[in-house]
């Protein structure tokens, strides 16, 4: 399906099935980190660049993976809401048919060793869990089942947010430096933190020897008018250097929305509702479409911005506004 259908297929699939308020309102509070992870995208312009352009190359490497796409999914964990049979592996199976890289979350050992029979490439996120046990069982699973890599959220030290209502299935609380530093010692695994968004955080990642960074305010569910990945993008990059892998998610459904990240300094951009979206409107087809799509949406704008490849893409492409129309 091309872009356009696959939202109205997705709109369709959800208000059949009831699901459209329960997808569509999410948000900790009044709902303004939403609304800014919507609409930030609007404040960064693009500049033409053509003369003595290339048709552009999107193909990257992430984790040591080669893939058609800076465009991943992000950690998905089995939702409370989806409206299909087992989306896992709907997801799962729609990123492998796309040339990209799964990434899970929440789930069961059952649903992850499932998961990774699929072949995708995929990682895992654990969750902060106040059992510090725990984490260490998962990581260690998930190296022994094949993940391209491993890591740890950060954000989610109180739960998530809709409106007032507060969800955590399992006790959480805040890691300390030493406990970072202790898990990335369980793994040979590439280890990835998620949920920067604040330079000591970053600096601290770098002490306790991260090899890459989830810049993300976690879908706008964990606290509200938080800012957005791409407001401080930039300086992570600064204080991360050049070796580190830097990751961005935050409302991204557009191939623009992408490049715009790229260009901030990210090597690859994590998707959850428009993978959400793509699985609505037809399953793992859609959810291959969708990323295609987007893809498709990238290289257009890559080449039309004189970025042969994603790795000569760069801020000097991007124009900040002071306007939102």
């Amino acid at each position: 399906m091309r872009y356009d259908e696959l939202l109205v297929a997705a709109d369709k699939f959800m208000k059949e099935k009831n699901l459209y308020e329960a997808f569509t309102y999410y948000g900790s509070e009044t709902g303004y980190t939403r609304k800014v992870n919507s609409e930030f995208f609007k404040t960064i312009a693009l500049k033409l660049r053509t003369i003595d352009t290339k048709a552009a190359d999107t193909r990257t490497t992430l984790f040591g993976v080669e893939l058609a796409t800076p465009i991943i999914a992000g950690a998905m964990s089995h939702p409370r809401v989806s409206g299909l049979e087992n989306p896992l592996r709907h997801w799962a199976l729609g990123m492998k048919e796309a040339g990209s890289m799964m990434g899970v979350g929440i789930v069961s050992s059952q649903e992850f060793s499932e998961i990774m029979k699929i072949g995708t490439p995929t990682y895992r996120i654990c969750k902060p869990l106040r059992d510090r046990k725990k984490i260490a069982v998962e990581i260690e699973e998930a190296e022994k089942l094949g993940a391209v890599a491993v890591g740890i959220d950060i954000d989610f030290v109180q739960g998530s947010k809709m409106a007032e209502r507060t969800f955590a299935d399992t006790p959480m609380s805040p890691l300390a430096s030493e406990e970072l530093a202790d898990l990335r010692k369980e793994t040979k695994l590439p280890f990835i933190i998620k949920g920067v968004l604040h330079e000591h955080d970053a600096e601290k990642c770098m002490r306790i020897g991260a090899d890459a960074i989830v810049v993300s305010n976690h879908r706008a569910m964990v606290l509200d008018h938080c800012v957005h990945s791409l407001e401080v993008l930039p300086m992570i990059r600064r204080i991360a250097g050049t070796e580190t892998t830097i990751l961005a998610d935050g409302g991204f459904m557009r191939g623009t929305d992408v490049l715009k990240a790229l260009a901030l300094g990210a090597d690859g951009v994590l998707v959850g509702q428009a993978i959400l979206l793509g699985g609505f409107a037809d399953g793992q087809t859609g959810v291959r479409d969708m990323v295609q799509e987007m893809t498709a949406q990238l290289q257009r704008a890559m080449t039309l911005t004189g970025c042969p490849v994603i790795k000569k893409i760069d801020e000097t492409i991007l124009l900040k506004r002071d306007f939102i129309i």
